[in-house]
């Protein structure tokens, strides 16, 4: 399943993070699209392992993209077009990595720490149950309100990130498998394999520290073109001093 923004030709695949934020990128998918002018694929996820993910990606590309598209993932949604990519080496142009959690697990335990710093006890205990992976579906719907104060540095508006449909089971079962690759080495060895041209864009004030991405790339001589955006936290598109220059990144990379 995907949304459609816009008017073919569809050469842009925008894809959410979560596991399980079904929609969340809904937002950007509009301006991106108002902005561009162009037709952008907002793609749904709906499967509950990764190989389902990427063959379900795999065919919303073959179904709607007429040429080689630019993947934009955010968060989880990135390390899904990167693990595409690396099963289909040839079919993307560019790949834009957006709020992307660390590459190794020794950069892992800063995130929670430096979100817990912002939240109530309550939210500290929902919170945690997300990193256990034992989220139910109550919790997953407050993951927006509780991440605009976690990891946001100043917002636009408030209220802009949401989600259609909030998948417990979705999040636990995918990120379950995620943190293994990630331990294992099978999500480097995937950067490796792809043959897109790579990019990344991070705030500084993210809770996913950007040394956690950059420093694996580099060690693995895995070429990536790095923006760094000051004032800016994990979700570019909504933050109030970032917005416009996050966009403005966007558009140049998909005109390469």
């Amino acid at each position: 399943m995907v949304e459609l923004h816009g008017k073919e030709p569809y050469k842009t695949v925008l894809i959410h993070g979560g596991p399980g934020a079904i929609g969340s990128l809904k937002n950007c998918a509009e301006e991106l699209s108002r902005l561009t002018g162009k037709g952008i694929i907002e793609a749904l996820q709906s499967r509950y392992s990764i190989d389902g993910l990427i063959g379900e990606l795999h065919l919303q590309i073959m179904e709607y993209c007429q040429e080689k598209p630019t993947l934009i993932g955010h968060s989880w949604g990135a390390w899904l077009a990167v693990l595409f990519a690396g099963k289909y080496p040839g079919i993307c142009k560019n790949i834009i990595l957006v709020g992307c959690p660390p590459l190794e697990d020794k950069y892992a335990k800063e995130i929670s720490l430096r979100r817990l710093r912002n939240l109530s006890d309550e939210e500290s205990k929902i919170f945690q149950r997300i990193i256990d992976n034992a989220a139910a579906n109550e919790d997953i719907k407050k993951i927006p309100g509780i991440l605009e104060k976690s990891d946001n540095y100043h917002l636009e508006s408030r209220g802009k990130l949401t989600v259609n449909k909030a998948d417990a089971e979705m999040y636990n079962r995918i990120w379950d498998e995620a943190v293994k690759l990630r331990s294992n080495g099978e999500l480097l060895k995937a950067f490796k394999m792809i043959q897109s041209k790579l990019f990344l864009i991070q705030g500084v004030c993210d809770p996913h520290p950007i040394e956690g991405v950059v420093k694996p790339l580099e060690e693995n001589g895995i070429s990536c073109k790095t923006y760094i955006l000051e004032k800016c936290g994990h979700s570019p598109f909504m933050e109030k001093y970032a917005k416009e220059k996050f966009y403005d990144i966007l558009q140049t990379i998909m005109a390469m």
